[in-house]
């Protein structure tokens, strides 16, 4: 029975221990001033990001590859930012949280002009561009997708539970170059993946034994994925594999030591990872 019991036990441990772990270097921080920053966006040409910086209520712009401030916008306008992405026309949506909407800014640098917003949601944590246009929203109170085209709110699904197409604090949502859907469905622990018709495909999850994950990037045909409670940053394959890990597990401050991280943005080799609880931002190269 010992004998048993232990190799169960040492079978549970494999996947963490065997999880590759990723060589990297920091390049650059940006922490001053910042309070519980969540995700960001580049800007169209590349050479700026912009990030929620949640517990500002405040747009906060980048340097992108220095992390020099640039400016900043949304004081008094938003409450409790959770996520940025640009749509076709370049304009900046901010998942609004406190406000129940999506913010549309027109931007020109660190300048920006309120000049929209897309209403009707519920506690919208993310916020995604699909190819064709399409807006989709994650609802967290509502545990529900909304979907938006043209600015109309053309179709709403989910709802809560941890079925297929069920919802339980769904964060991030990202919409990859063939239009798959992802959705972090934060609360089961799991990534649900719909086709472009928001048809249920493979996702992933368990196998990772992800932790409140939150936030993840699109890198070609790769994925970066913030595992927040387990202290990582994983990086997966196209279908899904596991390709490596940033991140002890234990909660830390350095190059590869971060605090309930939310969120990645990747570009070649180069990661940025959004360390909210160590309210910062910090560059890495990542050693092939």
């Amino acid at each position: 029975m010992r004998a048993l019991l232990f190799a169960t036990l040492l079978a549970l441990a494999l996947p963490a221990a065997a999880q590759p772990a990723l060589k990297a270097v920091q390049v650059a921080e940006s922490a001053a001033g910042l309070m519980q920053p969540h995700d960001a966006a580049f800007s169209p040409d590349g050479t700026l990001i912009y990030l929620t910086d949640m517990a500002n209520s405040r747009i906060v712009v980048l340097e992108a590859m220095t992390l020099k401030l640039a400016g900043s916008f949304g004081k008094g306008e938003l409450s409790y930012p959770h996520d940025a992405e640009f749509d076709r026309a370049g304009r900046l949506l901010v998942a609004d949280t406190g406000n129940d909407r999506i913010a549309i800014y027109e931007v020109r640098g660190a300048q920006a002009r309120l000049a929209g917003e897309l209403g009707g949601l519920s506690g919208p944590e993310g916020v995604g561009v699909a190819p064709d246009g399409r807006v989709f929203v994650t609802n967290t109170r509502s545990a529900t997708l909304s979907v938006f085209r043209d600015g109309k709110l053309v179709q709403t699904t989910g709802r809560y539970g941890n079925g297929e197409g069920e919802f339980a604090n769904p964060h991030d949502v990202d919409v990859a170059a063939d239009g798959s859907v992802y959705v972090v469905d934060s609360g089961n622990n799991r990534v649900q993946v719909f086709d472009a018709a928001l048809k249920p495909r493979p996702g992933f999850g368990p196998a990772y034994r992800l932790n409140q994950p939150k936030y993840l990037a699109m890198d070609g045909e790769r994925i970066w994925l913030a595992d927040e409670f387990n202290h990582r940053i994983l990086l997966l394959d196209s279908s899904h594999k596991l390709l490596g890990v940033l991140g002890t597990g234990q909660r830390g401050r350095g190059a590869n030591a971060f605090h309930k991280p939310e969120a990645v943005m990747a570009r070649g080799q180069h990661v940025w990872v959004i360390d909210t609880y160590n309210d910062r931002v910090v560059l890495l190269r990542v050693e092939p």
